[in-house]
C-alpha cells in the first residue's frame, strides 16, 4: 500500500502541535484528517474508514488510552500509534499492551516517524493481502465441496434410472435378435452403443467419488503391465489407423509384477491412449514406452504425442475433474475424432488410480509440439531375469 493510499487521523489536542502532525503526514504523502479531543476522534471514526490513528496520550476528558481501547474494540483493523510527551517507556509499553503498533515521543523525530509509519503500511498490506488470500482459498474450498456434491448427487440420480433403462434396452435387444430390418438392426444398435456410453460416464463419476470420500474398494491381484500395454495397443491400433495416426510401443525391458488392480490399471492406461488419440491430429505419431528401474524398483510407463499439447499455465489444471482444455463452446463429444471431448474425468480417475497405487503421473508439454504423460509405478519383482540397463 503506498503512502497515497494510507488514510491517517490525527487526535491531538493543541492546535498547533496538530496542526505541525497534519503538515508533516501530509509532507510525507498520506491523506490526512485531525480532531481535537478524544470524543469526536471516536465519532469521526464511526463515519470514515482509516488505516492509522495517531493520538496523544495526554488529552483531557477522554485520553490516548481510552481511544486506543474503543478503537481496538469497534475497529480493530485500525492501526494505532500513540504520543508521549513523557518519553517514558511505561506509557508505551501500556499502550502497547492494549493493541497500540507504535508510539511517537516528543520531541518528535522526523526519521523515526517516517520509517514507523512506513512498517505501519506495510504491515497493513500484509493483512490485507493475507485477508484476500484467506477469502479465496474458502471460495476455492466452498466451490470444491459443491463440486463433489455434483458429482456425488448426479451419480446418485443417475445410476437407477441408467440401470432401469439398460436392462430394457437388453431385453428390446433379445426379443428382436431374429429380426432382420437393417432400420431396425441400425436403430438398436446406435441406442445400445449410446447407452454404454451413458454406462461408462455414470460409472466414472462413481468411482471419482468414491475415490474422494476414501470408499473405493480395489480389487487387487498380481498383474503384468507389460503384457496389459501390449493387449491395449492391439486394441487400439485399428482406432489409430483409422485417424492415421501412428501408435508404437517400445517395452525392450523384462516384465514386472505389481500388486494392483488389473481393471483400473488397464482402463487408466488406456485412457492415456484415447487422450493422445484425441489430442493429436492426423499424421501425427503416439508413442508407449515401458521401462523399469531395478535401483528404486519403479516402472515408468510414458505416453508421448506430437499433439496440440497444454499451455503452462494450464498444466495444474488438466486433472481436474471436468477441464477441458479446447474452449468448451467448442465441445464436440467423441472419443477418436481430433478434439473430441468427453465428461473430463478420464485424467481425474487417472490420478486417483495411480496414487492408491502409491504411484504418480506426472505431465510434460508443449503447445503446438505435444505431450509426455509419465506414469510411474513401484513393482514387486522381475518377471524375467534378464539384465536392465
Amino acid at each position: 500500500m503506498p503512502a497515497a493510499n494510507a488514510k491517517i487521523l490525527v487526535i491531538e489536542d493543541e492546535d498547533q502541535v496538530r496542526q505541525s502532525y497534519e503538515d508533516m503526514f501530509d509532507f510525507f504523502g498520506y491523506e490526512v484528517d485531525s480532531v481535537s479531543n478524544g470524543r469526536e476522534g471516536m465519532s469521526r471514526i464511526t463515519k470514515t474508514d482509516y488505516d492509522i490513528v495517531v493520538t496523544d496520550l495526554n488529552m483531557p476528558g477522554m485520553n490516548g488510552i481510552e481511544v486506543l481501547k474503543y478503537i481496538k474494540k469497534k475497529k480493530p483493523y485500525i492501526e494505532v500509534i500513540v504520543i508521549t510527551g513523557y518519553a517514558t517507556l511505561e506509557n508505551a509499553i501500556e499502550a502497547m499492551k492494549v493493541g497500540a503498533y507504535d508510539y511517537f515521543s516528543k520531541p518528535i523525530d522526523l526519521d523515526h516517524v517516517r520509517i514507523v509509519l512506513s512498517k505501519c503500511v506495510r504491515q497493513i498490506q500484509s493483512k490485507k493481502e493475507n485477508e484476500a488470500l484467506r477469502s479465496l482459498t474458502q471460495q476455492l474450498k466452498d466451490l470444491n465441496e459443491l463440486k463433489d456434491k455434483f458429482i456425488t448427487i448426479t451419480n446418485h440420480e443417475l445410476r437407477t434410472p441408467v440401470t432401469v433403462l439398460k436392462g430394457y434396452i437388453e431385453l428390446i435387444d433379445y426379443f428382436l435378435e431374429d429380426n432382420k430390418n437393417p432400420e431396425i438392426i441400425e436403430a438398436i444398435g446406435i441406442v445400445s452403443e449410446t447407452m454404454s456410453e451413458l454406462v461408462g460416464i455414470v460409472e466414472r463419476m462413481h468411482d471419482i467419488s468414491t475415490f474422494d470420500y476414501g470408499k473405493k474398494q480395489m480389487s487387487m491381484s498380481d498383474i503384468d503391465v507389460k503384457d496389459i500395454l501390449m493387449v491395449i495397443q492391439k486394441e487400439m491400433k485399428i482406432l489409430y489407423e483409422k485417424r492415421k495416426i501412428e501408435l508404437e510401443l517400445i517395452a525392450d525391458d523384462p516384465a514386472v509384477i505389481l500388486n494392483g488392480d488389473m481393471s483400473q490399471i488397464k482402463r487408466c492406461l488406456r485412457e492415456l491412449l484415447q487422450n493422445a488419440l484425441k489430442f493429436t491430429p492426423e499424421g501425427g505419431k503416439v508413442r508407449m514406452a515401458y521401462e523399469i528401474n531395478t535401483k528404486n524398483k519403479k516402472l515408468y510407463i510414458r505416453v508421448s504425442d506430437t499433439g496440440i499439447g497444454v499451455p503452462a499455465d494450464k498444466l495444474d489444471l488438466i486433472f481436474e475433474p471436468f477441464y477441458e482444455v479446447q474452449n468448451v463452446i467448442n465441445h464436440m463429444t467423441s472419443k477418436t475424432e481430433f478434439m473430441g471431448g468427453g465428461i473430463g474425468l478420464g485424467l481425474t480417475l487417472a490420478k486417483e488410480v495411480f496414487n492408491s497405487h502409491k504411484g504418480e503421473i506426472l505431465l510434460e508439454s508443449e503447445v503446438g509440439k505435444g505431450s509426455i504423460f509419465t506414469v510411474v509405478l513401484p513393482y514387486d519383482r522381475v518377471l524375467q531375469s534378464s539384465p536392465v540397463q
